[in-house]
């Protein structure tokens, strides 16, 4: 009995045995069904892919051998797939220089199953059949199908797509090129108009002092009214130079609203009074506020509206009003309206008003005169400043002009003016002239006598210097364009002797307006600045300023360095300060030197770190002028633009010399720092 159930037993279990091990096998044979549908159905994707895609894709095994090879492959290399399956991609694709290194690539991606260009979209040049190379997009992914291991290259042709931005980019620069050849040209043609111009102005007011009869008078009185609108086209001009070429600069001075713009009216008024117009100024909501900003371009922009009004008012009145609103945190916004009653302006015209060159009509243009910018660059001044321009107009009924710009409120230190009266004259002052041109040198003589100064004139600069050597003077005009030797290189050399003349004022004479401005003559020793064609109190103002003892040195100032530090750091020891000073000095001589190499080699890619550098460090030590030429530099070299690198970078560089001279100063103690 025992036996049968033992067999039993046996029976079932192998029953049971023999069931579940049927199960298992019927489940595995389920799960390899699924994989292998699986499987080839991503093949079948992977297929559909490698088929419909307009890139070439290309698929390799772990040995690099090509198993896939699409139709736009087909296209893009020039093979055909039964030509390169089963053969290594690096021979047939990649150009043989770069075959050693996408070898070893392949070697580190077996070994390690990393690559430094999977998941990376890379642009690198590939080969076709024919050995010709061309710039292709390359994307490459890592996965498995029935070879194993694959790596799928997905490759696109660029190569059109670089020639385009080739062309571009030569066209860009062809672009640029010809804005800096009708820069140079305006530039230049404004230096040869300005200098006969400013004996034209400089007689007609030598004129304009004699006994004269009513005819004569009247006479003087018209030629120079014609001169001036003559000189205004030519600024305008000019104006819209700077601006397109984005040489136009601008300087913060502090006014009072209140007052400010009186001179403008007074200006127009006889223009006003001839036409039998009322004009008149309203500035009861300006408020006893002091501002600052570069109050010489606001003038600008209120003297083209207040022009134009007159132009296009035949009866009635015209009115500048000023106000500012209190926007908080010490600004202001200043609006200033110039309202008429003249013609108006139709509304479907005044979309165009602000356009270059656009003039309401031909009539106009022969009848007003003018070029068409005036408007043009009043609104780019404004938006410079952070301001924007306004139109409302009435057909008929006449037209409000307004301008709103922000502004600082100015400190009292800030208010006193740059051409304050000095008690002391010009009488019996020694001044040397060095000025080639003999209509200019008599102009300037008959002036200046007639003011009772003694006057010497030397031809150039090699001239001026003797001169300077065998007598004294109290201030020199000086010519920047000079045959023998230029203005600029004889104030460089006046500045470097150890002569006592080394530090007698300069004031540059010159009709290449912007590009000689105050701002970039000073970094070389001129002391100011007046350009032709100037009006007699213009050049006198200057004279009396600079014998009167002002100082137009640059921005530094004792204690600049010194203020910033501890404006950032708090308070710090002598020890300290000293240790900066001389870290400070190394710093900015190094990277001074390092501009001057990248710019004399004309590598403007080496140009780019100084420049940042020299930007950041001197801003950190409070030299805010010189860390916005640097920073301009930079600019410059980001875009490519090599001659206005060179030009801001050789600004930059002569102050930072500047600066390392007076590198005492800048750390001087005072009693505010202490």
């Amino acid at each position: 009995m025992t036996e049968f159930w033992v067999f039993s037993a046996i029976v079932v279990f192998a029953f049971c045995l023999g069931y579940g091990l049927r199960w298992w096998n019927l489940r595995w044979e389920e799960e390899a069904r699924q994989a292998s549908d699986e499987a080839q159905i991503k093949s079948e994707q992977l297929q559909a892919t490698v088929t419909a895609s307009l890139d070439g894709i290309i698929i390799i095994n772990l040995s690099g051998e090509v198993v896939e090879f699409s139709e736009s492959a087909e296209r893009i290399f020039g093979y055909r797939k039964v030509d390169v399956l089963g053969k290594n991609m690096a021979d047939l694709i990649v150009p043989e220089r770069y075959r050693d290194a996408h070898n070893a690539g392949m070697e580190r991606m077996r070994n390690t199953g990393e690559g430094k260009i999977l998941g990376q979209r890379i642009e690198i040049e590939a080969m076709r059949s024919n050995g010709e190379e061309f710039m292709s997009e390359l994307a490459i992914s890592r996965s498995r199908d029935h070879h194993g291991d694959i790596f799928i290259a997905y490759i696109r042709d660029i190569s059109e797509k670089k020639a385009a931005e080739k062309l571009l980019v030569q066209a860009k620069e062809a672009a640029e090129e010809a804005s800096r050849v009708k820069t140079r040209f305006l530039a230049t043609m404004s230096h040869e108009i300005r200098t006969p111009f400013n004996a034209v102005l400089g007689i007609l007011d030598i004129l304009g002092e004699t006994e004269l009869n009513e005819d004569q008078i009247e006479l003087v009185k018209t030629a120079e009214t014609s001169s001036l609108a003559l000189l205004r086209v030519i600024n305008d001009v000019l104006d819209y130079s700077r601006i397109t070429s984005g040489t136009y600069t601008l300087n913060e001075t502090a006014f009072a609203a209140e007052s400010a713009f009186d001179d403008i009216i007074q200006l127009f008024k006889p223009q006003a009074t001839d036409k039998g117009l009322k004009i008149s100024l309203d500035t009861s909501g300006a408020g006893e506020v002091h501002l600052l900003g570069d109050f010489g371009r606001i003038r600008q922009v209120l003297m083209n509206f207040v022009g134009n009004a007159i132009k296009f008012t035949d009866d009635g009145m015209l009115n500048l009003s000023v106000a500012t609103e209190d926007l908080g945190a010490d600004r202001y916004m200043l609006t200033c309206a110039v309202t008429d009653t003249g013609i108006g302006i139709a509304p479907y015209v005044i979309d165009q008003l602000f356009d270059p060159f656009y003039m309401i009509d031909d009539s106009d243009a022969r009848a007003q005169g003018g070029t068409g910018l005036g408007l043009t660059i009043s609104k780019t001044i404004a938006e410079l400043l952070g301001g924007q321009v306004e139109v409302e107009s009435q057909l008929g009924e006449g037209s409000t002009f307004r301008v709103h710009i922000p502004l600082a409120k100015a400190e009292p230190a800030q208010l006193e003016s740059r051409f304050k009266d000095i008690s002391k004259d010009i009488k019996d002052s020694r001044i040397l002239l060095a000025e080639d041109n003999t209509t200019n040198q008599m102009v300037v003589s008959r002036l200046l006598e007639n003011c009772g100064a003694i006057l010497t004139i030397a031809n150039n600069g090699e001239e001026a210097i003797e001169a300077l050597k065998k007598q004294a003077f109290d201030v020199v005009l000086m010519d920047i364009f000079m045959p023998v030797m230029g203005g600029k290189e004889a104030t460089r050399l006046i500045r470097e002797t150890d002569q006592p003349y080394r530090d007698i004022p300069i004031i540059a004479l010159t009709a290449m307006g912007n590009l000689h401005e105050l701002n970039d003559l000073k970094t070389i020793g001129m002391n100011d600045v007046v350009t032709k064609p100037f009006k007699r109190s213009d050049l006198l103002s200057s004279i009396k300023l600079q014998i009167g003892g002002e100082s137009m040195d640059s921005e530094i100032s004792s204690n600049t360095a010194r203020q910033a530090l501890y404006d950032l750091l708090g308070d710090i020891s002598e020890d300290e300060l000293d240790t900066l000073k001389f870290h400070f000095a190394n710093d900015l001589s190094n990277a001074a030197d390092e501009l001057e190499i990248a710019l004399s080699n004309k590598n403007i890619q080496d140009a780019i770190r100084p420049s940042h550098t020299l930007k950041g460090l001197t801003a950190t030590y409070g030299l805010e002028e010189l860390s916005e030429i640097a920073a301009l530099t930079n600019s410059h070299c980001h875009s490519g633009n090599l001659p206005e690198a060179e030009k801001e970078g050789m600004r930059t560089i002569e102050l930072v010399r500047q600066s390392l001279k007076n590198i005492d100063r800048l750390f001087a103690k005072t009693e505010e720092a202490a």
